[in-house]
C-alpha cells in the first residue's frame, strides 16, 4: 500500500509545450507500506493539461533514501530536467490515448 508522504509543486503556471497546455506538474513521494521494517519511497510525477491528467512512477523502483525526493526536485527545477520529463509524460499519454 502507498501512502502520500509529501508533495512539491514543480510548475503551476499554464504554458504551451508541443501543442498542449500544461497546467500543473507536481512531484509526489509515497511511502510504501509493507510488513517490512525498512521504509521505502516511491516517487511519482503528476501532470495536468487542459484535457488530461496522469500520474507516473518517476524512478521505476522504490528507494530507501528519502533524500532522493529533494534531489529529483532540484533536477526538475532545471529546464533540461523539466523538458525531458514532460516529453516522457507526453509519450506515455499518447500511448494511453492510442490504446484506449
Amino acid at each position: 500500500m502507498l501512502n502520500l508522504n509529501r508533495t512539491k509543486v514543480i510548475l503551476d503556471n499554464k504554458f504551451e509545450f508541443e501543442g498542449r497546455v500544461v497546467k500543473k506538474i507536481e512531484l509526489r513521494e509515497y511511502e510504501k507500506k509493507d510488513n517490512n521494517i525498512s521504509k521505502e519511497y516511491v516517487l511519482k510525477i503528476y501532470l495536468t493539461t487542459e484535457n488530461e491528467e496522469i500520474e507516473l512512477d518517476y524512478l521505476g523502483k522504490p528507494v530507501s533514501n528519502n533524500q532522493v525526493f529533494d534531489d529529483v526536485c532540484n533536477f526538475l527545477s532545471n529546464y533540461n530536467g523539466l523538458t525531458s520529463t514532460i516529453n516522457r509524460i507526453f509519450i506515455e499519454l499518447d500511448g494511453k490515448l492510442n490504446c484506449g
